[in-house]
């Protein structure tokens, strides 16, 4: 399992699921104005967990800072709307802001609005869109235990894991109204903790044939009258626009410039396909070419992030799409299975050697844990008329016990200071446990404004509302994993 470096639980947005590449670069005046030599670069990276209600959630992003004693600087301004399920396997690069000021920062402040649920039938069309009920004025203020740190000519790399299912709330009235409380993880990724596999795409600079490596750039995308716009309409089927005419701009000496790149370094043990979705043995990617990669962090130590590909889709962005189904049969020996599309269409689900199989949290498996009646993610290239996938990565949700949920109110604090007892509202009277690994986040709302600090044992009170996820042992108490308090 993925270990969990500095977690900073904040009862958060779903916001940070905003803006995947677009915007990536839109500082504040105060990092504009700082010296060189005296910033460094901080990256975010979103992901989900998954839900069982609902096919979408969609949450639109305008703002996204960092708060410290100096004043506040901005890593993405704009306005982007992203759907929050998509991210349950993976986690996508969406901001990497450059000349943020070194020092350290308290607070991480967004701004979402326009949260919306969506439920779809087999074929995808919408059954039902629900727009959750979302206290306050859309502005979240995060408030982690300890520091946000930013140092001069490194990268701060931060991973937004939201929890969808935490997040969203039935209040039992009437109405069945939804409530939407944003909940998050935030960790600090280091060349220890890794994070979960990370999803980049852009435009390929700077060749190294001899180490295997290459950067991956964004702004490219968005360069002069003929350039890519990653922002345009969607729906638009427009095969020469999406080409992006690199050769047009090196004929006229006039080369898109290409920055917020990345590092990707690859090994014998990444996997190529092409547009096909065939494996491929190792290919040098061009300059200027579009490619998608699918990787492991690494801490550089310098300015640039990197990328430890596993998966490299040498084909425009958006060949390769993602289908959820159930596995129905198996047939290793030709290196396919069945899988219940959620369509509910059988599709045949072609293997090749290369590919690769994780868990959702972003674990390497053997194709021996592919069982029957597992619900998986599969990456790939659909043949609509032999309703074929030609598979670059399977995703297995490995989750195969619930987690238990306490909601209630404190009804007596334990002198030892590790434990409580709280009464919930369907099993009543429960001891509750706390330990080192348990983490408690105090929620609370003024003046419009949505607030999450991760606190201590100690502020727990008599008589305060709260929600406990965690299980079960076996003398009956109730161990926390995470407190969701309510603020008196």
């Amino acid at each position: 399992m993925i270990q969990r470096c500095t977690q900073f639980y904040v009862g958060l947005l779903v916001a940070m699921s905003m803006a995947l590449l677009s915007g990536c670069n839109q500082e504040s005046e105060t990092s504009q104005s700082a010296e060189v030599g005296t910033t460094g670069s901080v990256a975010v990276l979103i992901t989900d967990a998954p839900i069982d209600d609902f096919d979408q959630f969609w949450l639109t992003v305008t703002e996204v800072s960092l708060l410290g004693d100096e004043g506040g600087v901005a890593l993405f301004a704009g306005s982007k709307t992203i759907n929050l399920l998509d991210l349950n396997s993976h986690a996508d690069l969406f901001s990497l802001a450059d000349n943020i000021p070194a020092g350290s920062y308290y607070k991480i402040r967004m701004q979402v609005e326009n949260p919306q649920l969506v439920r779809l039938d087999g074929l995808g069309n919408v059954l039902e869109t629900v727009v959750p009920n979302m206290s306050g004025s859309g502005k979240l203020d995060l408030n982690p235990r300890s520091d946000i740190v930013v140092v001069a000519g490194e990268t701060l790399a931060l991973q937004i894991d939201l929890d969808v299912k935490k997040s969203i709330h039935l209040v039992q009235n009437k109405k069945g109204e939804y409530r939407f409380r944003p909940v998050v993880f935030v960790d600090v990724l280091t060349q220890e903790m890794t994070g979960k596999l990370v999803r980049v795409k852009g435009v390929v600079d700077d060749v190294n044939e001899y180490e295997g490596s290459f950067k991956l750039c964004q702004t490219g995308m968005v360069v002069g009258r003929r350039g890519y716009h990653e922002d345009r309409d969607e729906d638009t089927d427009d095969e020469e626009h999406d080409k992006y005419d690199y050769d047009d701009e090196r004929d006229h000496h006039h080369q898109p410039t290409l920055d917020h790149c990345i590092n990707v370094s690859t090994s014998m043990e990444t996997d190529f396909f092409d547009e096909s979705g065939e494996a491929v043995t190792f290919v040098y990617p061009q300059d200027y070419q579009q490619l998608t990669v699918l990787g492991y962090y690494q801490d550089l130590q310098d300015t640039q992030i990197g990328l430890d590909a596993q998966v490299v889709e040498l084909a425009p962005w958006d060949t390769f799409k993602q289908f959820m189904g159930i596995v129905e049969s198996i047939d290793l020996d030709n290196q396919q299975f069945q899988m219940r599309a959620s369509n509910d269409e059988l599709v045949t689900v072609q293997l090749s050697e290369a590919g690769k199989i994780f868990s959702m949290s972003g674990m390497m498996l053997s194709q021996d844990e592919l069982q029957l009646d597992l619900q998986v993610k599969v990456e790939g290239v659909f043949y609509e008329v032999d309703a074929l996938i030609k598979a670059a990565a399977i995703f297995i949700d490995e989750q195969t016990q619930t987690v238990d949920k306490l909601s209630g109110a404190i009804v007596a604090l334990h002198d030892d200071m590790q434990g409580f007892d709280m009464t919930d509202a369907v099993l009543g009277d429960r001891c509750t446990m706390v330990n080192q690994d348990s983490n408690i986040y105090l929620l609370s709302m003024e003046n419009g404004s949505f607030s999450s600090q991760q606190v201590n044992f100690s502020a727990l009170q008599l008589g305060q509302k709260l929600d406990v996820y965690g299980s079960f042992n076996l003398s009956g108490c109730f161990v926390a994993d995470n407190i969701l308090l309510e603020a008196l």
